[in-house]
């Protein structure tokens, strides 16, 4: 009789939290919105048309709602981290979802590609955040009642 003695390698895991995984999205999401506006400064006629802004009261609200829009991603990749379940679990629903409606909607007719492979990438993790928040892992809550 003989055995074959083999070794397999195995790669060394562990579990992430999924406060982690979340938070690490909202980081990805974040790059890829900076980088889409990055690149959009050398798209042919976006900074002769920035240069012809005026300092209106309409200007200052529309930049306040891109600032705005990119302070919440940006707050979440903290609140995502100390933030208590219940909550962080709905805000992220929320707010993923919110953008993912958002970002449709506003580049239904961007037709640069580069910033549409961005939108596809921001679209997908936000799903990703959704999809992670809502499948939250939960445990079995004790409860005592003394007699």
């Amino acid at each position: 009789m003989s055995s074959i003695n083999s070794t397999e390698t195995v790669f060394e895991d562990f579990q992430i939290n999924v406060k982690l995984k979340i938070s690490a999205l909202w980081i990805a999401v974040m790059f890829c919105y900076v980088y889409g506006d990055y690149i959009q400064i050398y798209v042919p006629g976006i900074l002769a048309k920035a240069m012809e802004v005026k300092a209106t009261t309409e200007t200052q609200l529309q930049f306040f709602a891109v600032a705005l829009l990119m302070a919440i991603p940006s707050v979440m990749i903290f609140f995502t981290l100390v933030v208590k379940p219940k909550i962080n679990r709905w805000l992220n629903i929320i707010l993923s979802t919110l953008y993912i409606i958002m970002l449709i909607a506003t580049n239904l007719t961007e037709t640069w590609v580069f910033y549409l492979f961005l939108t596809a990438i921001e679209v997908l993790i936000s799903v990703a955040i959704v999809w992670y928040a809502w499948n939250w892992p939960t445990i079995e809550a004790c409860t005592t009642t003394e007699l």
